[in-house]
Formats: C-alpha cells, sequence, structure tokens
C-alpha cells in the first residue's frame, strides 16, 4: 500500500475504533454517566497538543541529532509529570476519581512522544497505523469487557488509559530508540521555546470543544454534557471519515503551479460533499442517531447536532482556503483564526449556558461563522483572491437550500426514503444541464 494508503488507515483507525465503541457504550451508560466521563476527559484532551503536536513536531523539525532528541524527552516527561501532578491535585480537591484516574495520562503520553515524532520524521506511516489499528483494538476489547461486567463510565476510563499505554509502549518499541544521556539543560533552554510555540497553536486549534464540553458539564449537568458529548464525537466521526481525506490531499495540490485551479476544483468538491452530508444530517438526525444510539439518547442528542451543523458545514467548507493558507506560509493567520474562534466561542457560548446545550451548540455555529467573515477577509487579499473566486460554493449551497426546504413542506418519511429522495434532488440540482446540439 502507498504512504497515501497507510496515512488513511492511519487517520480512520484511529477515529473509527473510538468512535464504534463510544456508539456501543451509549448502549449501556446513560446521559449522565457519559457526561461525567466527557467533563472529566476534556482537560486530558486540552493537554493532549504538548506531546500529539509540541513534542513529535520538534523531533520532527530539530532533525536527529541525538542530544536534541534526549533534551526534548527529558522536556517531554518532566512537562508530563507536572500536568500530571496538577490535574491529580484537582481531582481530589474536586472529589472526581474519574478524572484521577485519566491524570496518569499526559505522564503515559510523555513516554512515548518522542519515539512517535522519530516514527512520523521518518515517515514510517505502516509502522504507526498498525500500531494504532493494535492499540485501539486491545483497549476497546478490554472496554467492552468492562462495559459487560457493569463498569459503567469506568469503562471508557480503562480504554484511555489503555491505548495510551499501549500506544506509549509500541512506539518505543516500534522506534527502538532510548536517552543516552542525562538532561543537558542549555539544550532545553533553546528548545522549549519552539516547542511551547507549536504546543500553543495545537492547544488554540483545538481547545474549543473541550473547553466548551467542560462548560457545559459544570454549568448545566451531566445529563446535558452527555448528549453534547456524543453529538461533538458524531461532528468529529463525519470529519474523519469523509473530509479528512480531502483535506490530506488538498495541502501538496495547493502548493503547485495551477493554484488557482486546484483551489477552484478543492471548494467545489469539499462543498459539494459537505453540503450533502451536513444537510441530510440536519434533516435525519434523530433517525440516525435513534439507529447509532438508542431512541431515547437521540431525542435529547438530536437537536444538539443540528445546532452543531453549522460549525461542520463552515469548518469543511473553508477547509481549502485553511489548506492554501498552510501550504503558502501563511500559518500566522491561521494561529489568529484558532484565538479569534476561541474568543467568539466564549462569547457566544457565556449567555447560552443559561439555557441548554442546544443554545450552547447554536452559539458555537454563530462564533464561527463570525470567524469565518472575519478570516475571510484577510485571507482572500494573502491569496490573491478575490470573493469571485468563492464561487464554486454557490451551486452546492444553493442545491442544500433547495434539499432542506423541500423536506420541510413534506412529512416525516422513513430514513432510507429520506437518504434516497434527498440524494437524488441534491445531485439532479447539481448536475450541468444537458447541451442539445443543434439541428
Amino acid at each position: 500500500m502507498s504512504t497515501r494508503g497507510w496515512s488513511f488507515v492511519l487517520q480512520w483507525s484511529r477515529v473509527g475504533i473510538n468512535a464504534a465503541l463510544f456508539l456501543i457504550a451509549t448502549r449501556f451508560l446513560t446521559l449522565a454517566e457519559i457526561g461525567a466521563f466527557a467533563t472529566a476527559f476534556a482537560p486530558i484532551r486540552m493537554t493532549q497538543g504538548l506531546h500529539k503536536a509540541g513534542i513529535c513536531e520538534s523531533v520532527i523539525i530539530l532533525g536527529r541529532s541525538q542530544r536534541r532528541q534526549d533534551a526534548l524527552f527529558a522536556l517531554s516527561v518532566g512537562a508530563g509529570l507536572i500536568v500530571t501532578l496538577v490535574l491529580g491535585a484537582i481531582a481530589v480537591l474536586a472529589q472526581a476519581p474519574l478524572l484521577l484516574a485519566l491524570s496518569m495520562i499526559p505522564l503515559i503520553h510523555s513516554i512515548g512522544a518522542v519515539s512517535e515524532g522519530i516514527l512520523r520524521q521518518s515517515l514510517r506511516l505502516r509502522a504507526l497505523a498498525l500500531r494504532t489499528l493494535a492499540s485501539q483494538s486491545a483497549a476497546a476489547a478490554l472496554a467492552l469487557w468492562m462495559l459487560l461486567h457493569g463498569a459503567e463510565a469506568w469503562a471508557l476510563v480503562g480504554f484511555a488509559i489503555a491505548n495510551a499505554a499501549l500506544t506509549a509502549g509500541l512506539s518505543l518499541n516500534l522506534a527502538r530508540w532510548r536517552p543516552a544521556t542525562l538532561p543537558a539543560w542549555r539544550y532545553q533552554a533553546l528548545i522549549w521555546p519552539k516547542t511551547a510555540q507549536i504546543a500553543a497553536r495545537d492547544f488554540l486549534t483545538a481547545a474549543l470543544i473541550p473547553l466548551t464540553q467542560l462548560a457545559v458539564g459544570l454549568a448545566l449537568g451531566l445529563p446535558a454534557a452527555g448528549a453534547f458529548q456524543i453529538a461533538t464525537r458524531v461532528l468529529s466521526l463525519i470529519d474523519a471519515l469523509t473530509l479528512a481525506p480531502l483535506r490530506f490531499i488538498a495541502l501538496p495540490q495547493l502548493r503547485g503551479p495551477h493554484f488557482r485551479r486546484a483551489l477552484a476544483d478543492h471548494l467545489r468538491l469539499s462543498a459539494s460533499l459537505a453540503v450533502w452530508i451536513w444537510a441530510g444530517t440536519c434533516v435525519a438526525a434523530p433517525q440516525i442517531l435513534a439507529l447509532l444510539i438508542g431512541p431515547d439518547h437521540a431525542a435529547t442528542t438530536a437537536p444538539v447536532l443540528i445546532g452543531l451543523g453549522g460549525f461542520g458545514l463552515l469548518s469543511a467548507l473553508t477547509m481549502p482556503i485553511h489548506q492554501a493558507l498552510t501550504a503558502q506560509g501563511h500559518t500566522g493567520l491561521m494561529l489568529k483564526r484558532a484565538a479569534m474562534l476561541i474568543a467568539l466561542g466564549a462569547l457566544c457560548t457565556l449567555p447560552a449556558l443559561a439555557f441548554s446545550a442546544t443554545s450552547v451548540a447554536v452559539a458555537l455555529s454563530s462564533a464561527a461563522l463570525l470567524t469565518t467573515l472575519w478570516h475571510l477577509t484577510r485571507a482572500l487579499p494573502r491569496l490573491g483572491l478575490g470573493l469571485r473566486d468563492l464561487s464554486p460554493l454557490c451551486a452546492p449551497l444553493f442545491a442544500g437550500t433547495l434539499m432542506l426546504g423541500a423536506f420541510a413542506l413534506t412529512p416525516p418519511l422513513p430514513l432510507f426514503i429520506e437518504i434516497a429522495l434527498g440524494s437524488t434532488l441534491y445531485i439532479a440540482i447539481l448536475l450541468p444541464p444537458i447541451k442539445r446540439s443543434p439541428a
């Protein structure tokens, strides 16, 4: 299999097994139990960027020097130990046993971070993909056994810890690397600013959903946090299994000489797929979720997922623009966008926390819309583009609007009929008219 193929396997196995286990777990757990786990895991998600991005990418950037790798290992373990102790102390003070157990994950990640960076640096994607398949499958088997024996939310805790431990252990074994020297503080003093910058960028990019998840759990209670967690998991699953492969392909193609043509093609393709998926999700969310997680949870979760539809759709529509900025080196603007999204997300969600998880989801979509409008006014000039270059988005958005309007005027239909009719209508609108030859 090609390098690109193994990259897809790595991405899909990382998300797919995790999502499958979570959807199975929803059949065993109440919304309150799911919310308890989600609230406890939110701080772990927020701190993962330190090792998953900061340390790993620093290994790739700083080359193969043993001394630098040794310094990064010491920095990684030291930071992981501090984060684990801080989260453990918070868990003890808050009397949160789930967070106390999960607090060991940053330390586990810290041990394998340099090894994973070495594997990524060497483009050993086959090894990374097989490692992920093995660790996630074994951890999922453990979690299923725990669910069947009544472990409740602790089964998800067991999956998270086992997956982290197996991933770190396999990374160490596959990389065949060990630190060879004691920590050299002068190397660490040179390395940590760049590592901190990378970790901060990843934190700003990935922290919005975990921060909101934590706020929902604290302000609206564990059942609301459970519904919000399920909706955001489905959001991530849709993105990873449909649009992430397009994101992977877009980056190298947008570095080429035919930039405008490639961007137009990617805007048209991503919009056609994203509008179809999210319009269909808004129409059929109650039926789809009833099949995936059961009718009881679906009734509470479907409005939250529909509220997040704008957030997911905007992320997909602007993906080619973001990839073009990255390909042409405008990473500073992407960092500003992430910071703006968090700031506007906080402003919009704070008043929504007085109402419901659905209100919070709508607030996030509103923040994404405002951020997108602000971002495009700066991104398009940087790329030498104008509003006319966004015209490939028009036809899919028009087709999606008509599809939603048609279903709004009809009574509810069985899921299969909704999918068939909606897809047929959408494709028929998008297809170019057949040109008749002159008589």
